[in-house]
């Protein structure tokens, strides 16, 4: 991720070290779970990808009609 955004490592573990600290979260894995859980809630986008790839990952496929 530092590479990708040319900044130190430890700048990258600080922002997410903060990020994690201010969602009242111990670790990344639950700061991400949280984050995730939110923007499912909140986000009114109905051509948003996260809602195509959630709604596909809790419903199944129907059968076909032949």
């Amino acid at each position: 991720m530092a590479r990708e955004l040319r900044i130190a490592e430890r700048t990258v573990k600080a922002h997410i070290a903060r990020i994690s600290d201010k969602l009242g979260q111990q670790t990344r894995l639950q700061a991400v779970v949280l984050s995730v859980l939110v923007h499912h809630a909140l986000c009114a986008d109905t051509h948003c990808e996260c809602r195509h790839a959630a709604t596909a990952a809790v419903d199944p496929p129907l059968p076909s009609a032949s």
